[in-house]
C-alpha cells in the first residue's frame, strides 16, 4: 500500500471532506490530504481521476490549497512528514501567494479552416508571413496571431487577475490556445462578466471555465 497525495494546506483549518479513506497527515504547521491506495496502475480510469479532482475541488472551496497533480504517491506517513519538514518554508510562502485565490480558464479554438497555417504563399510578403507561422507553429509556441489575441485578452482581464499562464496545442478541430488566470475568489463573477466582452476573430471559439484549484500556478510541489 502507498499514500496518494491530493493537496497541501494549513494544519489549523477546516477538515477535508468526510469520505471513506480520506485522511490528513500533519507536520510543521501544514497538512497533506491523502488516501491509501494499491500499487499504481498503468492508466488510471476516468472515474478515478474525476473522484480525485472532486476531493481537491471541495477542499479548495473551503480553504487555500496547493493542489497536486494526480499520481503523486509516497511510501509512508513518515515520508510525507519529511516532505513537509524539507519544504515547509516553500509551501508556506506559496500558500500566502495563493491566499484567497482561484484559477479561471479561457480556451480558444482556432478551427482548422481558421487556424494559423503556412498556406500557399503568392508573394514575397506572403512568403515572409508563412515563414513566421512555420517558426511558431509548434506544440509549445504561439503563432503571431495567437500571441496577439492572448495579449489582448490578458490586458482586458488584468484588473481581475494577478498572474496568467498560456499554452497552445493541436487538436483534431484545430489549434487550441489555453489561458489560465490566478483570480481572487471574491472577483470571479466580475472576471466572468468582463470575459464575456472579449471580441474574437472570425472562426475562433471561446470556452470560459472555473473556478478551479490553481494547478497551473504551482510548480511540482512533491
Amino acid at each position: 500500500m502507498k499514500y496518494l497525495l491530493y493537496c497541501i494546506c494549513q494544519q489549523d483549518v477546516d477538515e477535508p471532506p468526510q469520505e471513506q479513506g480520506i485522511r490528513v497527515v500533519t507536520g510543521h504547521g501544514l497538512a497533506v490530504v491523502v488516501s491509501r491506495v494499491d500499487e499504481p496502475i498503468a492508466a488510471p480510469s476516468v472515474s478515478a481521476l474525476l473522484a480525485y479532482e472532486s476531493v481537491v475541488e471541495r477542499i479548495h472551496a473551503l480553504q487555500d490549497v496547493i493542489p497536486l497533480r494526480y499520481g503523486c504517491r509516497m511510501e509512508s506517513e513518515e515520508q510525507i512528514v519529511r516532505l513537509l519538514e524539507d519544504h515547509h518554508q516553500e509551501y508556506e510562502a506559496l500558500l500566502v501567494q495563493l491566499r484567497g485565490m482561484t484559477e479561471m480558464g479561457i480556451r480558444l479554438l482556432w478551427q482548422e479552416c481558421a487556424a494559423p497555417s503556412p498556406g500557399l504563399p503568392q508573394s514575397p510578403g506572403a512568403a515572409y508571413l508563412a515563414s513566421l507561422r512555420n517558426r511558431y507553429n509548434s506544440e509549445d509556441a504561439l503563432a503571431p496571431e495567437e500571441s496577439l489575441l492572448a495579449d489582448r485578452i490578458v490586458a482586458l482581464l488584468a484588473r481581475w487577475s494577478t498572474e496568467q499562464r498560456r499554452e497552445v496545442s493541436s487538436s483534431p478541430q484545430g489549434r487550441l490556445l489555453s489561458l489560465c488566470f490566478l483570480t481572487p475568489k471574491a472577483r470571479v463573477e466580475e472576471f466572468r462578466k468582463k470575459a464575456r466582452e472579449i471580441s474574437l476573430p472570425r472562426g475562433v471559439k471561446l470556452l470560459l471555465s472555473g473556478p478551479w484549484p490553481p494547478y497551473n500556478f504551482v510548480a511540482s510541489a512533491a
